[in-house]
């Protein structure tokens, strides 16, 4: 082989190469962006738990609720604003609740919210008119 196409082959091989690693690199930073964005909610539904809860208690006139457990895998940004959360009552999976946790303007004040609450069947059974 001529010594110039040895050149153009390598050349070719160390672009190619070259190329892979940039998007390797690539996908493995927005993987990193990613999972820190997910814990950074995680920890934020975490911190605003007892909003989630007061919403859910506020509905349960029958003191029904013990336990309220929240699916932190779940936890995902809304595009329309705040974050959704899933979770269930009781130990029972089947009792399932879903929300969104933003901050919403109050009298002029920045609060936490639960809002567009929506609950399993079995949950709105047991919880009577809510």
């Amino acid at each position: 082989m001529k010594k110039k196409t040895k050149i153009i082959l390598s050349s070719i091989i160390m672009v190619v190469v070259l190329i892979f690693g940039v998007i390797a690199g690539g996908k493995y930073y927005l993987n990193q962006k990613e999972e820190q964005q997910h814990e950074e909610m995680v920890s934020y539904v975490k911190k605003y738990h007892s909003v989630i809860e007061d919403d859910l208690r506020e509905s349960d006139k029958k003191n029904f609720i013990k336990k309220i457990t929240i699916d932190y895998s779940s936890v995902e940004h809304n595009p329309m604003g705040g974050i959704d959360v899933e979770g269930y009552v009781n130990s029972d999976k089947s009792l399932r609740f879903d929300t969104n946790i933003d901050k919403v303007s109050v009298d002029g004040k920045i609060k936490v919210e639960s809002t567009n609450m929506g609950i399993s069947t079995k949950l709105d059974d047991l919880l009577g008119d809510w």
